[in-house]
């Protein structure tokens, strides 16, 4: 007589079952995960950005000295960093930014006279942040007097937005950091215009 051993394991469709839920809760978990991944960066971009921001506005005051914040490309692999502004028109801070000491007030960062302060590199793949306004338009730079108000930089409104979104994601989610010329910053969480 032959001795049967009882087998163990999995059927076909026990397995087949499995692999089902499996997909299924996939294809539920991936879009919230790149909504949170996209919502990390944009908040992670912001409260970088409104840190340099604070920390440009209290060294301003606390040496008694105009302090600018500018977009650099070239913040972290430079000696010597520039800004790379526009004139006028939307600021793309996406390359990074520098902040400096203005020491002879030209609103331009002058490697032999300006102290850097703080540099900061690219933000994060996807995430764009763009400092606009409606209908005015933005000098080159985002300056801060001894006062601690924020230097004219800004025509005709009260208010500077510089809003990150995040790109190709299909992701509609968006935050801002609301400057006023008073030199207070406040950020907001909303969608990308």
């Amino acid at each position: 007589m032959r001795n049967r051993k009882s087998q163990s394991g999995f059927t076909l469709m026990e397995l087949m079952i499995t692999m089902v839920l499996i997909a299924i809760f996939a294809v539920i978990a991936v879009p919230s995960y790149r909504a949170l991944t996209a919502d990390n960066q944009i908040t992670g971009a912001l409260n970088d950005f409104a840190n340099t921001l604070g920390a440009a506005r209290a060294e301003a005051v606390a040496r008694g000295q105009t302090v600018i914040v500018c977009p650099s490309s070239n913040a972290l692999s430079a000696t010597n960093p520039t800004c790379n502004s526009k004139s006028d028109g939307p600021q793309i801070w996406n390359t990074g930014w520098i902040s400096f000491v203005d020491e002879n007030d030209n609103g331009k960062f002058d490697s032999g006279t300006d102290k850097v302060l703080r540099v900061h590199g690219p933000i994060a793949n996807g995430v764009t942040l763009i400092s606009k306004l409606g209908g005015g338009t933005v000098s080159g730079y985002i300056g801060f007097n001894r006062m601690g108000f924020a230097s004219p930089t800004f025509s005709n409104k009260t208010i500077l937005v510089v809003q990150a979104c995040a790109n190709g994601t299909g992701h509609v989610h968006g935050g801002s950091v609301t400057l006023a010329l008073a030199g207070t910053l406040k950020t907001n969480s909303g969608g990308c215009q």
